[in-house]
Order: structure tokens, then sequence, then C-alpha cells
């Protein structure tokens, strides 16, 4: 393989380049510390609040049964009292410090209008406000207390006496939960009241509201996260760095230097460059003898024979050990104009 002295140096220095390119990457990747944000969660809870409840009854000639369940129809007339259970779970995958509150409270409320707008309120304590703080991951109250409809139903009684307002009346009971966990990244509150709405003013009714409600949340951070090296990328830097660099040690040492361009060559070089668009090339010589034949000196002069009477420049052309030329044919009726160059024969000596 050959290659001048100019396209040699150039590919050369383009191997070079892309070597030093490609190991100042792989170096870049094996040094350079990168991180990323990633989000960590310290601290995180579920918990659940809820009511549960039993309405259990008197004697009745309606009802077999000795209490009934959720979700049911009641008759006033019939209850005897409400069983109702309070209970809390609180659950993290950590210890924490846990400060927990809470309580039950009675809410006897007189309703008017036709938004049944609150007209006035009787706030009555069934379980006074309690504390406990503990270090733990886990937290559980159960508490239970017999609600009597008939306490209640005497207030709204005594007040619609007073007042002479015939109002609707609700009882709204409600777990009031505030559990607070302090970790070494923070604080969390996990605040919840599950309740329930009895209609007591009413001849049969069923217990509404919401006596179920669950929780959770966490302590989160942002932080940064070292990006472990890409060892194969590293490699496949290194790899294609020492490609570039065997290619550039072959171009230098082994890539043979082609001699420079003789008088003979960058003559034609020269024609072609002006004429190229103007000549056509001819696979085997022809002979000028066939005709009148009339030798021309110069290629311009070729050009203009060829524009006075029309007619194509043909060109044949041979560049081997034992012959170089190149010959310029324009052929008009019986007339061929035709010029020639040669050039020296190399002979090599031998050593």
């Amino acid at each position: 393989m050959q290659l001048n002295r100019t396209k040699k140096r150039i590919l050369t220095i383009i191997a070079i380049v892309l070597a030093f390119t490609s190991l100042f990457f792989a170096v870049f990747d094996l040094v350079f510390v990168r991180y990323v944000e990633a989000e960590t969660v310290h601290y995180t809870y579920n918990s659940k609040g809820s009511i549960d409840y039993k309405v259990y009854l008197k004697p009745s000639i309606m009802f077999n049964e000795e209490y009934l369940g959720k979700d049911r129809y009641y008759v006033l007339k019939y209850i005897d009292y409400i069983d109702m259970e309070f209970i809390y779970d609180y659950a993290s995958g950590s210890t924490a410090e846990l400060h927990n509150e809470y309580s039950v409270t009675a809410c006897l409320q007189g309703l008017y209008g036709r938004e049944n707008e609150v007209l006035w309120t009787k706030e009555i304590p069934l379980i006074p406000s309690t504390t406990q703080t503990e270090e733990n991951s886990k937290l559980s109250i159960n508490k239970s207390i017999s609600i009597n409809l008939d306490e209640f139903a005497e207030i709204a009684q005594s007040i619609y006496l007073d007042s002479e307002v015939n109002a609707p009346v609700v009882l709204n009971i409600a777990f009031n939960i505030n559990t607070t966990a302090s970790t070494e990244h923070g604080t969390v509150k996990d605040d919840m009241s599950p309740s329930v709405t009895i209609p007591i003013g009413s001849s049969v009714f069923k217990i509404e509201g919401e006596p179920v409600v669950t929780g959770n949340n966490s302590i989160k951070e942002m932080v940064k996260i070292r990006v472990p090296v890409n060892m194969g990328r590293v490699i496949a830097f290194a790899a294609i760095s020492l490609l570039f660099v065997s290619l550039a040690v072959f171009t230098r040492y082994y890539v043979k230097e082609a001699p420079p361009p003789d008088s003979f060559q960058k003559q034609i070089a020269d024609i072609f460059k002006e004429y190229s668009e103007r000549l056509a090339g001819l696979e085997h010589t022809m002979s000028y003898q066939i005709s009148e034949s009339i030798t021309i000196n110069s290629i311009e002069d070729m050009v203009k024979i060829a524009d006075e009477i029309g007619q194509p420049i043909f060109y044949y052309k041979v560049d081997d050990g034992t012959e170089r030329k190149i010959e310029f044919f324009v052929f008009d009726n019986m007339r061929t104009y035709y010029m020639v160059i040669f050039g020296d024969i190399k002979v090599e000596t031998e050593s």
C-alpha cells in the first residue's frame, strides 16, 4: 500500500488524535466521580383507626337476636345500648419515639334548615385525653365503651322543652388520634378521626359516618449517590485508543510513501483539471494513419479545433513499465487531428 506524503501524514495525525481522544474518555470515566440524586426513605409507617360496634336490643316481638351488627337499620325503641370498640394500629419498619394522644368525644348536635346546619352543640367526653410515649416500631390501642342513647335523648329533650325549638338531633362520636414519631432524621405526624353519626331523633335509623380511616407517611431525603465506574465503557475506550495507536504506527512505519508525480503525470493532471469535461476516453488506441493526419502540438489547439468542427476530443492513455504516453484524437471526415505526450521510462537499477 502506498500513499503520498501529505495523505500519509494526515492519516497518521488523525489516528493519533483519535487515540488520545479515546484515551481521554477512558481516563475521564475512570477518574471523574459522578453522582446521581436519589430519594432515600429514612422512616415510613402505615396506620389504621376504626370504630366497630354492636347494637344490643331489648326484648321485643320484632327481633330474636341479642344484638345487630354494622350497616343495618335499627329501631330506636328496641335499642338497649350500643357497644363500641375503638381500635388503632400503627406499624413502621424501624424504631422511633412514638408519642400518642387519643380521646373519644360524643358531640350532640341540633340541626336546622334545609341544609341541616348546626343550630346547637353539646360536647361530652367519653374517653378523656390520654397520652403515652414509648420507643417502639408499633403501637396499638383498643378501647371499648357502651353508649346509652337514652341519656343523650334526655339531653336533647330538655333542650327542646326549654327552647321550644323542635330540631333533628344527631349524635357524632369521634375517635381522635394524634401520633408523633421522632427519629434522628426528623419527625412525622399521624392525625386521624374516624367517626360515626347516629340520628337519635329518628325512630328508625342507620349509623353513618367514616368508621374506618387509614394513614401513611414517611420521612424522605434527596441524597447524592456515587455512580460506580463503568469498566466496560473504560475498557472499550482503551481498546479503541490502542487500535488507533496501532493504526498510527502502521501508517508511519509500514505504509510506503508514494513518489511525487513526475513532469509527465503533472502535465496530464493539469490537462484533466482544465478540460476533463471535454475529453472522452478510449479503451484501445486508434491508428491515425488510416486518414490524413495532422499533428498538433498543444492541447489548447486541440480544443480550438474540436470547437471549430464540433467534435469531441478522444484520448488513450498508457502508463506502465514499458510505455508511458497519452494520445489525443479529433476526427473530421477523412482527417485526423493527433497529439501525443510521452513520459520517461523509469529504469530500476539492480542492487
